[in-house]
């Protein structure tokens, strides 16, 4: 029987990919074929990303594009994020022939085959992907994401994901540990542990994200875990031992978001400027130059004032950070802050032009101590066409960090950890050489 065809595309975060693999699994169960080109498919979905405006409008404008270029009789599927923001969206993006929220996720193959259109959502999200659910992995056959919460309880000021996600929830070590067992036997070797607080686990099962990585760290196998997304203040010592597993990346994600005090206060970020530089101490003087520490600022709060911009752009010319992302500050309706008056929108894009201006130059002076230094990498693909290998060091989350390439290869293949010299950069790439 020839099977019906299928197009997917996931916008947003990592915790977005996840959900688009669970729906993947579940239709290509049902018999559907994922092709490369939407328009030679009978259905298309867009997971869709709902986090600030610029996301939102990503999506819409992504959901007309598939819309106008869809092949006749082809189905169009709006998901996830922005149906959950927005219940009725449906009656407002007639576009799209089905509608389905996070709660509907495990359930789109029913839905799609039901012929239903536009569905509301009548739900909580209270959805998250478990060891019984499958999934196509998507990033590579050699890494995943692992989610192990979702939801969010600190309710910054600024942000949507609570109205989007929903309250914090959490996975059981147990099941945590079945999916990462499953995935390392299917050739995985390299588990990306993923929430919105990652630091927050463990509150509704008696323990903490020390002892699941102590758990995992014992799986048999040759693998190596990434956590992403760390609270700074849930980073303490009984987590950097935790880190200091062999098989535990030092790698440290940690969104700060600001550095003055007065902001993180108006943010309602439950640290202080003392706590950042104490995490940051306790993670350089646990591990020195081998610490990876990425994180994230907002340009252009709410009554951001002009000295703590400058706090804020002196501390990351000082501070101990490889990879700096820097977004100015989006109005998001129906949260604290968005209650309040802002900045002018040229003053934020300039603040954030200084902003990355300053981080650049950071991350330049950071990230050039690593070339000539010894790592592991993850030997990911190999491009025939351009002969061409690569893969990700100890440095390097998937998506975001770049890639290494690989020059000397022999008879190493896709899937190999292996130990490099990093021999070059340029920007966030890195070349290097396999020592033998």
């Amino acid at each position: 029987m020839k099977k019906r065809t299928l197009y997917f595309e996931s916008l947003g975060c990592p915790k977005n990919r996840v959900d688009t693999e669970v729906m993947l699994a579940a239709l290509m169960g049902d018999g559907w074929r994922v092709v490369d080109d939407p328009t030679a498919a009978e259905l298309i979905v867009l997971n869709s990303c709902a986090f600030i405006e610029e996301a939102r409008q990503e999506t819409v404008d992504r959901l007309f594009d598939l819309h106008a270029h869809r092949r006749k009789g082809a189905r169009l599927v709006l998901a996830g994020c922005l149906p959950q923001l927005y219940p009725d969206i449906a009656a407002k993006i007639p576009e799209a022939d089905l509608v389905i929220g996070i709660e509907d996720i495990p359930h789109i193959a029913a839905l799609v085959g039901d012929g239903d259109t536009a569905p509301q959502i009548t739900t909580g999200p209270q959805f998250i992907a478990t060891a019984q659910h499958d999934r196509a992995l998507t990033l590579s056959p050699y890494t995943s994401y692992i989610k192990i919460a979702d939801g969010c309880d600190n309710r910054c000021s600024y942000c949507a994901i609570p109205l989007i996600r929903g309250s914090y929830r959490e996975r059981p070590p147990r099941d945590i540990r079945d999916e990462a067992a499953r995935l390392i036997d299917t050739g995985v070797r390299e588990l990306t542990l993923i929430a919105q607080d990652t630091t927050a686990y463990g509150r509704d099962n008696d323990t903490t994200l020390a002892k699941l990585l102590v758990k995992l760290a014992k799986l048999p196998g040759e693998f190596r875990i990434r956590v992403m997304y760390l609270y700074p203040s849930g980073i303490d010592a009984t987590l950097l031992d935790a880190f200091d597993h062999k098989k535990v990346l030092p790698y440290f994600e940690i969104p700060l978001q600001h550095a003055s005090d007065p902001v993180l206060k108006a943010m309602h970020r439950r640290y202080r400027r003392k706590d950042i530089d104490r995490a940051l101490e306790s993670i350089i003087r646990r591990f020195g130059d081998r610490a990876i520490i990425r994180t994230t600022f907002i340009a252009g709060f709410p009554g951001e004032t002009t000295a703590q911009f400058e706090e804020m752009r002196s501390f990351i010319a000082g501070a101990p950070l490889d990879y700096i992302g820097v977004f100015g500050y989006s109005k998001e309706e129906n949260t604290p802050a968005g209650k309040l008056r802002s900045h002018r929108r040229d003053t934020i894009a300039r603040r954030v032009a200084l902003l990355q201006e300053t981080a650049q130059a950071t991350m330049e002076e950071r990230l050039s101590r690593l070339v000539g230094t010894t790592t592991t990498v993850l030997y990911e693909e190999f491009d025939a066409g351009c002969a061409l290998a690569t893969g990700r060091g100890v440095h390097q989350a998937p998506e975001i960090d770049g890639i290494t390439i690989l020059t000397n290869l022999e008879k190493e293949r896709p899937g190999d950890l292996l130990t490099v010299r990093l021999t070059g950069r340029d920007g966030i790439d890195f070349t290097a050489e396999v020592v033998r």
